[in-house]
């Protein structure tokens, strides 16, 4: 990809993109195959907002089935198939234990009633070519046997439980990626780190934005017949600044995850708080990742960051309900958080947020506020993205006054998609063993790029850009490089948190940050007080509020 801003500001576009999130990803690939002539832009970098702060689930959400939103399942199970095909190697199943205590709505009839109604609704969950990727039914199991399975989990009232498959996310970070590499692949220009300061209004029509380029502070003119906001918690914002006209207000409820020590055996798994709230443990990089709170955040998203205060909440609400976990403070080695946008009409009041659906709105400004060449997209799930992006490009076709034309992303693998059965990939890359690398660094090469993992070998100059950056994990020098003059890394914090993954578990230690900087700074010229700046502010996402 190539940041082009004043290109960008000298082209034409049927579309502009304000939002490089999951949708906003989604939008400009969906758009991009259908010919539409695309531009993205996002204020930070590609998927570093709400984007990052998931579950690292592809999921269909079983707890709405008590909310009756049968529609919303239905739709996440068959996109959780559609996931599983277009990115291989990135979404695999995974086995989750979904233990039941007493009679009532944590029961066993009611968690087996969930999971019969949950198995019919994805009855094409083995629609698809690899077998490994099949996802079998749900299977009931004694109360014993669940904590032989899974000993971390309370014993008390336990009546049994079932264990039944979602899908999670090897890198979801990169999941949000792809799309937008995918998109450029098809034409589109992008660019991170452009804040979207005006919008051009010509009478009652959106003619595209006035941008700011955040790394040298040039302001640039991006025109596009229909600009599409996707700005996420930021999307209230941006409807803002369409002066004089009322705007959709929302409400933004803030998530965190805290990665500890590991809990379980084998399982992810599914529990409920006394308050009937669910929270997952889940598997991750040999230690658990718990996740996820749901609040009311009332400040500026701008100023969002994880406190002390949400870390001994959510520690003394997952205590209460696995007592043996006995986590403390010091068991936290890493926190992220982030804010997820809900439409106002859905809650009104803060104990509502964890119930308020998921649901997504997608708003045609000319309908009733008569503002043409503009559409929002506000809520939805990670899951559900791609199928709301097809909605919308849809709605943009139509706008522009052109046949839609078939939707192609639920059949066209992403750009590291187009590999055939994973298993069998993997282990042609291992009997291929280039450049002598461990079968370790490969099989992280294959999960992370697929079928590009050679173009990040390619990129390496020299021998030692084959090396591990650091003994802890698999991650090597030439994806940095590949990072840099590849996929549009321009920060420090891009290539730690979202091209690779060393921050996955936290602060990997000052001596690999500086590797990293040092290694960027030579490929992007940076002088010594810009490469320390870029250190400081990596160093920030380990740092919680006091309050």
């Amino acid at each position: 990809m190539i940041r082009d801003l004043k290109s960008m500001a000298d082209t034409g576009y049927d579309v502009l993109v304000i939002g490089g999130g999951i949708t906003g990803a989604f939008v400009a690939w969906d758009a991009s195959l259908r010919g539409l002539r695309v531009a993205l832009i996002d204020k930070g970098d590609f998927g570093a907002a709400t984007s990052a702060a998931t579950s690292k689930l592809i999921h269909g959400g079983l707890r709405y089935l008590k909310t009756l939103e049968v529609g919303l399942v239905r739709e996440s199970l068959q996109e959780r198939r559609i996931m599983e095909i277009i990115a291989p190697h990135l979404v695999y199943p995974m086995p989750f234990i979904f233990p039941a205590y007493g009679w009532g709505m944590r029961g066993l009839p009611a968690a087996i009633s969930a999971m019969v109604f949950y198995d019919t609704l994805s009855y094409d969950r083995k629609w698809i070519n690899d077998d490994d990727k099949k996802i079998p039914g749900h299977e009931k199991y004694s109360a014993e046997r669940i904590l032989e399975l899974e000993p971390v989990l309370d014993a008390k009232d336990l009546k049994g439980g079932v264990i039944y498959y979602d899908c999670m996310m090897y890198n979801s970070e990169r999941l949000t990626l792809e799309p937008i590499l995918s998109a450029a692949e098809y034409g589109a220009d992008v660019a991170n780190y452009v804040v979207a300061e005006d919008l051009i209004r010509a009478g009652e029509r959106i003619e595209g934005a006035r941008v700011r380029d955040l790394l040298n502070e040039k302001e640039y003119t991006i025109r596009a017949t229909v600009t599409v906001n996707a700005a996420g918690p930021w999307a209230d914002l941006m409807l803002g600044k369409i002066r004089g006209k009322k705007h959709h207000g929302l409400i933004r409820s803030k998530g965190i995850h805290i990665i500890t020590r590991s809990l379980h055996k084998d399982h992810a798994i599914v529990l409920q708080t006394a308050s009937g709230r669910h929270f997952f443990i889940l598997p991750w990089r040999g230690h658990s990742l718990i996740g996820t709170t749901d609040v009311v955040y009332k400040g500026n998203p701008d100023e969002f960051k994880v406190t002390e205060t949400d870390i001994a909440e959510f520690l003394a609400e997952i205590n209460a309900t696995v007592p043996s976990a006995s986590l403390t403070r010091d068991d936290v080695l890493f926190q992220y958080g982030g804010l997820r946008p809900i439409v106002e009409k859905e809650t009104s009041v803060e104990i509502e947020v964890y119930d308020a659906s998921r649901k997504y709105e997608l708003y045609d400004h000319a309908l009733d506020e008569g503002i043409h060449g503009f559409v929002t997209a506000i809520g939805g799930k990670y899951t559900t993205s791609r199928n709301m992006a097809r909605q919308l490009v849809d709605i943009l076709c139509e706008k522009l006054g052109r046949a839609p034309g078939a939707c192609q992303t639920h059949t066209t693998p992403l750009i590291g998609g187009e590999i055939g059965r994973y298993a069998s990939f993997t282990q042609r890359a291992k009997r291929a063993k280039p450049f002598g690398l461990s079968d370790a660094v490969i099989e992280n090469l294959c999960r992370n790029y697929g079928a590009c993992y050679p173009k990040v070998l390619e990129s390496a100059q020299k021998k030692k850009h084959f090396e591990r950056i650091c003994d802890e994990f698999d991650d090597i020098v030439a994806q940095i490089l590949y990072a840099v003059h590849s996929e549009m890394a321009v920060r420090l914090s891009d290539v730690l948190f979202r091209r690779t993954g060393l921050c996955t578990l936290g602060n990997p230690g000052e001596e690999v940050i500086e590797k990293v900087a040092d290694i960027m700074a030579g490929e992007l010229k940076w002088k010594s007080a810009q490469k320390n700046a870029e250190m400081d502010k990596a160093l920030e996402n380990f740092i919680t509020l006091n309050e």
